[in-house]
């Protein structure tokens, strides 16, 4: 059977293998079958279609020298794919070792159906073989910028996460000038220790993003803790951030749970800071903690112009800039809705 073929007969078995040799890349880590096979299929399509593409002699001699051919693959299957795959923390090292073991695992499942290997079934190994360095070379330069965005991502998002401690600090200290009443001087000084104590978390988490890139994942320190406290403190920084406007915290009395406190601060922070940018300026924002069965829910409410329904699905696009023509109230300008 010619490899093509073969490889578009057996994408099944294949990907069994694929995600086998997945899985014990991050043994730690569990990870449902769909995000272990991602995107297998589409390059395993883009394959077999490379190695039936006809091709120049000047075409192969490029790529014999190493030279990218132009290929369009399926739906950018190997784009997604690194994506993916730096999402789930994969080092560069474990990113070329897929490609390695689905290199190997294809070879080894032909080899078992084939009895002879004449010239023309040496010519599709050959291709087979340009076609993984073709989908290898694409996917290494795109991991390459992958990892510059994504820490590109992470130092917008720690400066974003440090403007809310330090606007309380920044509060405090003035209002501490100002002050005449010692009690009211002792709180404040305690909001600035603890605004100064989560500033020095975030600055962690940079040597946690070092951490990451070196393959050693982030790390979750969970410890029995109280959402309704932690939705408290975070309204109660953000009064002191912004003194003229109103925060409320209702819901269930308690809420507890094994969390990591301080991820948990950092994403109510950001939510609230959100609701108070957004908001109408004379408009309270109101946090609600509830227990609902198993699970616990925080939402956060504040009114103001609601987000036109054609932009929604851009909520979540990290940096998301406005196209030319597309008008939004001026205090939706940042460095991103969340």
């Amino acid at each position: 059977m010619r490899l093509a073929s073969f490889i578009r007969a057996n994408i099944e078995p294949i990907s069994v293998e694929w995600e086998h040799f997945a899985s014990s890349l991050l043994p730690n880590e569990f990870f449902t079958s769909s995000v272990l096979r991602n995107h297998i299929t589409g390059m395993l399509v883009d394959i077999a279609n490379n190695i039936d593409k006809v091709q120049s002699e000047g075409q192969r001699h490029t790529k014999s020298e190493g030279q990218p051919d132009i290929v369009h693959y399926t739906e950018g299957a190997i784009i997604q794919h690194v994506i993916a795959r730096t999402a789930m923390g994969l080092s560069f090292r474990q990113f070329i070792s897929e490609f390695r073991a689905l290199r190997a695992t294809v070879l080894r499942l032909w080899q078992l159906q084939v009895t002879e290997i004449g010239v023309v079934l040496f010519e599709d190994m050959i291709r087979f073989n340009e076609a993984i360095d073709q989908i290898l070379t694409e996917g290494t330069i795109n991991y390459g910028n992958e990892i510059d965005r994504s820490r590109e991502l992470f130092l917008g998002v720690l400066g974003h996460d440090l403007r809310n401690p330090l606007a309380a600090i920044y509060g405090a200290a003035g209002l501490l000038v100002q002050g005449k009443r010692p009690e009211r001087q002792t709180q404040l000084s305690a909001q600035i220790l603890v605004s100064a104590q989560r500033m020095s978390h975030l600055i962690d988490d940079l040597l946690e993003l070092a951490r990451v890139r070196l393959g050693s994942g982030i790390a979750l320190h969970q410890a029995p803790t109280c959402l309704r406290r932690i939705c408290q403190e975070v309204a109660d920084e953000m009064k002191t951030a912004f003194p003229n406007r109103a925060f409320h915290v209702s819901g269930d009395d308690e809420v507890p749970g094994n969390w990591d406190e301080l991820k948990l601060v950092q994403v109510v922070s950001n939510l609230v800071k959100n609701a108070v940018q957004h908001g109408a300026v004379n408009s309270p924002v109101t946090l609600t903690v509830e227990i609902k069965g198993d699970e616990a829910e925080v939402s956060v409410h504040n009114s103001g112009t609601p987000i036109p329904t054609e932009l929604i699905p851009k909520l979540f696009d990290s940096f998301y800039r406005l196209e030319e023509g597309e008008v939004v109230p001026e205090a939706w300008t940042g460095t991103g809705w969340c």
